[in-house]
């Protein structure tokens, strides 16, 4: 049975997880708007905040870390030295899907600032945000992202946490940031995606974004690195999924192994590299009638 279930996985998350087409850019929290336009106090460009090297610290983390760079077969995974290519290509998605009011925190450990943005953040409902935005960040302050973290977004304090120096990972979490600008109850759409298996919901939006995106803007190095990692880890999600259901491991690891044969399978199907739009990328389509975004 288990053998069933991890081949029906792989089978449907390979034909999920593709490029769809032209990219649609997200438009900010309003239909058609920017977030700069429509969430007072929003800056011009991406806010990204690098924490300071901490060598021991980050040594542990790097450490703790193994178990991904195993499943994801990649040691930039959890490795909490992040370059300037994944810093700039995470700051660059934000702001061409108009998400400026987001913070980017870059292996930062910052729980006073991370507390102060969840009693600022109106775009949750306050009785979300000081329950399960609460716990969250409880969760944050007691057990630091720089040891045990993973790429993630907190829709409760609107920020985005950096670990691995994997630029197609950390544009998946923020992917999520996107999707969650499309709900009309951001705060519910939150809370319910914290379910066993329901979880899912988001996870595969938030890959297929991803993959799309950098199907649009990146060059065939690109296109390849996020097939290669995101059907992994995609697969892993959801064989954890399932593991929470079933309670056994075997699903989380299996489908981190067909994620890995599938995203290979994607990877070397690829069409030879084609000439980018402004140099690095397909056609997009911007929401709406915002103008498509450009590198400067």
């Amino acid at each position: 049975m288990a053998v069933w279930i991890l081949a029906g996985i792989g089978g449907c998350h390979r034909k999920l997880l593709v490029d769809s087409g032209p990219y649609r850019y997200g438009g900010g929290w309003n239909a058609g708007e920017l977030a700069g336009a429509d969430v007072t106090g929003a800056p011009a460009e991406p806010v990204v905040e690098e924490g300071k090297r901490r060598p021991v610290i980050d040594a542990v983390g790097w450490v703790v870390g193994i178990p991904s760079k195993i499943l994801l077969w990649d040691r930039r995974a959890n490795n909490h030295r992040i370059s300037p290519r994944t810093r700039d290509a995470v700051a660059e998605y934000v702001e061409r899907n108009g998400m400026n009011d987001i913070c980017v925190r870059v292996n930062q450990y910052a729980p006073i600032e991370e507390w102060r943005r969840l009693c600022d953040n109106q775009e949750v409902g306050a009785g979300w945000r000081y329950t399960l935005g609460a716990v969250s960040v409880i969760g944050y302050t007691l057990v630091p992202g720089r040891l045990v973290g993973y790429d993630r977004y907190n829709p409760y304090t609107n920020s985005l946490y950096v670990y691995s120096d994997i630029p197609s990972l950390a544009i998946q979490s923020a992917a999520y940031a996107k999707d969650m600008r499309t709900r009309s109850h951001p705060g519910i759409y939150a809370a319910v995606n914290e379910l066993p298996v329901v979880s899912m919901w988001h996870q595969t939006i938030a890959t297929g974004d991803a993959i799309s995106y950098v199907a649009a803007v990146g060059d065939r190095r690109d296109r390849e690195e996020s097939l290669l990692i995101l059907h992994p880890h995609y697969g892993f999600l959801a064989g954890g999924a399932l593991e929470e259901v079933l309670g056994t491991p075997v699903f989380a690891i299996g489908g981190a192994v067909l994620g890995h044969v599938t995203g290979r399978v994607s990877a070397y199907s690829l069409p030879p590299d084609t000439e980018p739009e402004s140099g690095t990328g397909a056609e997009a389509v911007p929401a709406g009638d915002a103008p498509l975004p450009t590198k400067p």
